[in-house]
């Protein structure tokens, strides 16, 4: 059986941090970048996403606009998002929609294992108690 991986969003407008994001997240993930933010919602629409990572801080901090509307277009879908910014974005999360911050600099591969467990995590099954 030929499974593909999981496919995620990765939304840094620092190009060269997205080159060295990508490259390592391409061992695990089909990986959909974005430097700018247009263009991420319809692919998000169309492609089966799990998680979005982003650098909400760039784009005049628009990027807290489009988490919020990711959830919005898609309630019916456990999309997770992980920040990951220069900054402590914890306060930024009014509505929770966040499901991990990392304050940069991140690892390559420390971004790859983070995304990996909460991948994990949404697909484990839930216990009833």
């Amino acid at each position: 059986m030929n499974t593909l991986p999981p496919a995620i969003v990765l939304i840094e407008n620092d190009e060269v941090t997205l080159e060295l994001y990508q490259r390592e997240l391409r061992k695990s993930f089909t990986v959909f970048a974005f430097t700018e933010l247009e263009g991420v919602l319809e692919v998000i629409a169309k492609q089966d996403i799990q998680v979005v990572v982003i650098e909400p801080e760039g784009h005049s901090g628009k990027g807290w606009d489009l988490i919020h509307s990711i959830h919005l277009t898609n309630p019916d879908r456990a999309i997770s998002v992980i920040v990951c910014s220069t900054r402590d974005s914890n306060d930024k999360d009014q509505t929770h929609e966040v499901n991990k911050y990392l304050t940069k600099p991140v690892l390559p591969r420390t971004l790859r294992e983070e995304t990996l467990g909460i991948i994990r995590d949404l697909e484990r099954p839930r216990r009833i108690s």
